[in-house]
């Protein structure tokens, strides 16, 4: 186990997840910037049990982090566990999963700065920035709702980009029997089917998340 579920029970929910895929809230989308190369080594940027043990108990912020662990040492299924089960039945655990699997050589070499929560309900929203390895600062966001006492993912600014390349990836495959690179661009049908994956998660918060909400 990883992160915060080093000293914490497992979730019970590995049970529901198959894994056999390929390898914005709105207007809380990424952006970046460019700053200095970060000095410190990648064994730096790995968060460690008391890092994530600093915030409170019960935060989201620690939730966040220790989400964010699990992605670090590519504990996969448990971070899929974060998002909300409404969530990952709309988008897919699957996807979910081969989505983040496209980025898993960067997630070990950033750590992220959290700049503020933002609390609207039962929601919270965490800006946050990275420090990419070349040296680009980058903003992101991330949507969390509590039930049950346990904080949910119901948005992740990152993913939308990850399940667009996903299914990108996909369809390229096979049309071409290729991954679309450079010398190669996508297709255009592919490059429509990667547009419509990155509005999946706008779709689950306009439809699914507002007929679902008590």
């Amino acid at each position: 186990m990883s992160g915060e579920r080093r000293f914490l029970s497992s979730r019970g929910v590995l049970g529901l997840l198959t894994i056999a895929m390929v390898a914005s809230l709105a207007g809380c989308g990424s952006s970046s910037t460019p700053v200095r190369p970060p000095s410190s080594s990648a064994e730096d940027q790995l968060l460690t049990a008391t890092e994530i043990r600093k915030q409170p108990a019960g935060s989201v912020e620690r939730s966040f982090l220790s989400y964010w662990s699990d992605l670090q040492y590519r504990s996969w299924a448990e971070a899929a566990a974060y998002y909300d089960p409404r969530f990952r039945a709309f988008v897919g655990t699957a996807d979910v999963i081969a989505a983040k699997k496209l980025n898993s050589s960067l997630y070990a070499l950033v750590k992220p700065e959290i700049a503020r929560v933002d609390t609207k309900g039962g929601d919270a929203t965490i800006y946050y920035a990275l420090t990419l390895p070349e040296g680009i600062r980058e903003l992101d966001s991330i949507t969390w709702h509590k039930d049950g006492g346990a904080w949910q993912i119901i948005y992740d600014s990152r993913l939308d980009a990850e399940l667009g390349q996903l299914k990108t990836n996909e369809v390229e495959i096979k049309k071409s029997g290729t991954l679309p690179t450079g010398a190669t661009p996508a297709s255009p049908e592919a490059i429509r089917a990667g547009k419509q994956a990155e509005q999946k998660q706008a779709r689950f918060l306009q439809e699914e998340l507002k007929t679902t909400s008590p």
